[in-house]
């Protein structure tokens, strides 16, 4: 019985251990509506890891609030994503005015792509602000 707190708090500690590629890279927290991520960016390839608790979210509504986060930390498009409910890589387009945009949270809206790879793979596009 006593091995169960240390076991738990080891495995509770690594929810936001990032995927080999972006060991190193500090992420930036980017809140988006309910969900808190830290965003990783390593050249045109970002990853998104979803740090609050939310119950039973799908990756369909948590795919646009991701596109959102990654967005705001890298100032570029955001065109497909694919990964789960928790963690979620993204491809990025990156044109002359990433940087003007950098830190501002856009809405994205995203709809699933059919594959046959066990992750679920999305196609995202920015709302037409104002």
């Amino acid at each position: 019985m006593r091995w169960i707190a240390p076991l738990l708090v080891v495995m509770l500690g690594a929810c936001s251990q990032p995927g080999p590629a972006f060991y190193g890279v500090a992420p930036v927290s980017v809140t988006v509506g309910q969900s808190r991520f830290d965003v990783r960016i390593v050249g045109r390839h970002a990853q998104a890891i979803r740090v609050n608790q939310e119950w039973a979210p799908r990756t369909a509504s948590v795919a646009p609030r991701a596109a959102s986060a990654i967005a705001a930390a890298s100032g570029c498009d955001v065109p497909r994503l694919w990964g789960d409910q928790a963690m979620i890589e993204a491809a990025l387009v990156c044109g002359p005015a990433a940087r003007a945009h950098r830190g501002v949270v856009r809405p994205h809206v995203c709809r699933a792509v059919p594959t046959r790879r066990r992750w679920t793979e999305m196609a995202c596009h920015p709302l037409a602000s104002g």
